[in-house]
């Protein structure tokens, strides 16, 4: 076992523990779920930075270190401080877009937490990496799950004349959705045999390669181009996303399989052709229409991606063995947290919080 590695049994105080973070993250969700509560734009601020702390703490739970929590406490400390200070305009791109961005900063944060701040730590990472991807697959399901619990029972209760919708909306519902993540770590460290984050990439590693081979295909003769339609290239920077979270999930974890392999380098390689479509429509509407806020986000963001794209081709080629290659792939994610720090403290101030 690792020595950051969380056992996996669990005492009746953990789970204590647990249901008590479960809590405090729900909290700000039920406010936000109440129409009576003014100002819910401060909460949508607030709440992501109390579930990254809950995190943080459910990680820290059995491996305590005090040097881990007085390193972190700053941290969390600082954003809030920043986003309670951040003008509350609800124009504000630059704003927005600091919001959505903290959420890497802050899954960074929980990252800290997990390897008690041994972030030079490959393998550690690696394997944090992997823990984030399963627990957003578990989380999912049973998310779904409990949807269909809830829908049945509001149904159930409508038979016996009892209208209780909105009762399982505003509290159970937002309780759950609290919950599932929680429930997803326990069970992945129960179960860590399975793992359907590498399954389902090695599915759809090969299917999005298809897709984009015949979007880019389709694509030439559209009458409907990204360089004149903000909508169009907005949805190409979602599909880039999910691309590089699929070839970063593939190549750690050492699934050394030639056809995967191939259709790894084939997918980056059409990838990064995409993304630089997609940099040069940003390019032609700043020069056309201007800078904002969300695109020198939408520039940067590319940029940064791009330079992910080349590199993972740069590794592919260079280092045949694939253990390497996955271990050098992980070299580039902090510039994603440096992407973020950008976005997050300094855009809005040079948009003048606009």
């Amino acid at each position: 076992m690792m020595e950051n590695e969380i056992p996996k049994k669990y005492s009746l105080s953990h789970y204590a523990v647990i249901a008590i973070l479960v809590l405090f993250t729900w909290i700000p969700i039920r406010l936000l779920a109440m129409d009576s509560i003014p100002n819910k734009d401060m909460l949508i601020r607030l709440a992501p930075i109390g579930f990254s702390l809950a995190l943080s703490v459910f990680f820290m739970m059995r491996n305590f270190k005090k040097n881990t929590l007085v390193k972190l406490l700053p941290l969390y400390a600082g954003m809030v401080l920043y986003f309670l200070l951040l003008p509350v305009r609800k124009d504000s791109q630059s704003t927005i877009n600091a919001v959505f961005f903290g959420l890497i900063i802050l899954w960074f944060f929980v990252w800290f937490s997990y390897s008690s701040f041994k972030i030079r730590d490959v393998d550690l990472f690696s394997d944090f990496i992997q823990r984030t991807a399963e627990t957003v697959l578990w989380s999912t399901l049973c998310g779904l799950g409990g949807m269909v619990l809830i829908l049945l029972s509001i149904n159930l209760m409508k038979t016996i004349g009892i209208d209780a919708e909105e009762f399982y909306m505003r509290n159970i519902a937002t309780l759950g959705v609290c919950a599932v993540p929680f429930i997803s770590l326990v069970i992945i460290e129960r179960f860590d045999k399975i793992r359907l984050s590498v399954v389902l990439a090695n599915i759809f590693l090969p299917l999005f390669l298809i897709s984009i081979v015949i979007f880019g295909a389709l694509s030439l003769f559209a009458e409907i181009k990204p360089y004149e339609t903000r909508d169009v290239f907005i949805i190409y920077n979602v599909m880039l996303v999910i691309v590089i979270c699929l070839l970063l999930f593939t190549k750690i974890n050492n699934q050394n399989s030639r056809f995967i392999d191939v259709c790894s380098t084939l997918l980056t390689v059409c990838t990064a052709i995409l993304d630089g479509i997609v940099l040069s429509a940003i390019i032609y509407r700043i020069k056309n229409y201007g800078m904002t806020p969300n695109k020198a986000t939408l520039l940067a963001s590319n940029m940064v991606m791009l330079g992910n794209l080349v590199y993972i081709v740069y590794i592919s080629f260079k280092h045949r063995e694939y253990r390497e290659v996955s271990k050098r792939m992980l070299y580039y994610l902090p510039m994603y947290a440096l992407l973020a720090f950008v976005v997050v403290f300094i855009f809005p101030a040079i948009f003048s919080f606009r």
